[in-house]
């Protein structure tokens, strides 16, 4: 086991190796936690038609174990082997894939939610150890670009999931092959996909949820396997464990607040998230609204959804190659600019416009560059000894803001169409940009 991570006075070379494959675990968790949710929404809606929308519970759900359990998983990724942990994790999330398919496939909607609760508390535990083990791995200089590459293939999996599993779950409940895919990609591609993959003439939405988790489940192996092959370093910290673990949280946040640099670098960290899930289900909304809550909504939804989804992942590289070197705060400040810009562009352009696509990938760019130096900021700053400890924190307050989404966006949309929830939004992203803007200044003044 390595003694500490390297930093930049150290002649060690990086590890690449290490670094890549940590990316795929994580992005394979990721793509398969966002695919679990993104199965079960569609088929709300075609068990209870527009009225279905567990897109809310589900919402809450993802974050809730964050918030409850954010003290206890930063003292286990600072107290015990980072690797250790990610490995028990991967051999976790086999079982939890394993115990949704067969709820799907015995039409039992509660146990496939309730393997998806397990799910969420899995992530919970993940995430701070996989965030924590890459300044381990790549040490300080690396950090920006690292941090980058790392945050954008986990979302990019994200989106992936979500945006795939839409797409996948309404071919597969269509009985004929006459689809959209199959005019755009052509017949003859899916005559060999159809033979093994779809029944012929089925049209069941419990097959389709079903069988996508049983694919997540297969590939979710070897991955774990993978795991068994990142390099472990020893902890930083050595505090014992105490039940207090269990109900610190504020004592956790107030360490947080405490430090300016911290502080308003999570604040920035925390709205992307905010910012994220509140377009991800206002999109779900106006793909509701346009299909009428039809068969239709999973590709209505996917599409909208891959615009915005497209910009992020490509404003998240962009920003990583920005950052390669050294982390560039002016970056975040002009992603904010770009999101206030986007937002408002987008109340004034009608859904059915080619433009308005255009817009939300725009929108999706500035997210993430907006994101992507604060993150690399606020994993540097924290100490060594404290950063898992840091990083629970950081969840937390991303949680949080995310739980708030879910409400925020559910209250606008029962009084406000999604033109106006644009206008909120950028308004929003306007504040958060300047706030950004005098964080940097004085930083850079600091010096």
């Amino acid at each position: 086991m390595n003694s500490s991570a390297h930093t930049p006075g150290h002649a060690r070379k990086v590890p690449w190796g290490a670094f890549w494959r940590l990316v795929l675990i994580q992005a394979q968790n990721s793509f398969n936690e966002k695919g679990a949710q993104f199965l079960l929404i569609p088929l709300g809606v075609w068990l209870y038609g527009a009225e279905g929308d567990l897109e809310y519970p589900l919402g809450a759900i993802i974050v809730l174990p964050f918030i409850l359990f954010s003290p206890f998983v930063g003292w286990l990724s600072d107290r015990f082997c980072k690797a250790r942990i990610i490995q028990f994790m991967a051999l976790l999330q086999i079982c939890v894939l394993a115990g949704m398919y067969w709820s799907l496939r015995v039409h039992n909607l509660n146990g496939a939610i309730l393997w998806f609760c397990v799910f969420a508390v899995q992530a919970t535990v993940f995430s701070p150890a996989k965030k924590g083990i890459v300044k381990d791995i790549v040490g300080t200089s690396r950090m920006g670009f690292a941090s980058g590459i790392v945050e954008m293939a986990s979302i990019l999996s994200l989106l992936i999931g979500q945006i795939g599993v839409f797409i996948w779950f309404r071919y597969l409940l269509e009985p004929s092959t006459d689809t959209i895919w199959h005019r755009w990609l052509g017949e003859g591609f899916f005559q060999w996909f159809d033979a093994w993959l779809k029944p012929s003439g089925i049209n069941d939405g419990w097959y389709a949820a079903s069988f996508p988790c049983l694919v997540f489940l297969l590939l979710a192996v070897p991955v774990a396997a993978s795991s068994f092959r990142l390099p472990r370093y020893a902890p930083g910290g050595g505090r014992p464990f105490s039940w207090s673990l269990f109900y610190e949280h504020f004592h956790q946040l107030g360490k947080l607040w405490k430090n300016r640099n911290l502080r308003v670098s999570e604040m920035g960290i925390g709205y992307f998230w905010f910012f994220g899930g509140t377009v991800m289900l206002m999109t779900i909304q106006m793909a509701k609204e346009i299909s009428g809550g039809g068969d239709d909504f999973s590709s209505v939804g996917a599409v909208l959804m891959a615009w915005m989804s497209g910009g992020t992942v490509l404003g998240g590289i962009f920003a990583s190659v920005i950052c390669r070197r050294h982390i560039r705060m002016n970056v975040s400040v002009a992603g904010g600019v770009l999101m206030a810009a986007s937002c408002a562009a987008l109340a004034a352009v009608s859904m059915a416009s080619p433009v308005f696509n255009a817009l939300l990938l725009a929108a999706g760019i500035s997210a993430a560059l907006f994101l992507v130096p604060l993150n690399a900021f606020f994993q540097d700053r924290a100490d060594n000894d404290k950063r898992g400890d840091m990083i629970a924190a950081g969840n937390l307050v991303d949680c949080a803001l995310g739980l708030l989404a879910v409400g925020f966006q559910y209250a606008m949309m029962l009084v406000i169409p999604p033109s106006w929830q644009f206008v909120v939004m950028g308004i929003l992203s306007l504040f958060m940009a300047w706030a950004v803007f005098r964080f940097s200044r004085a930083a850079s003044g600091s010096r």
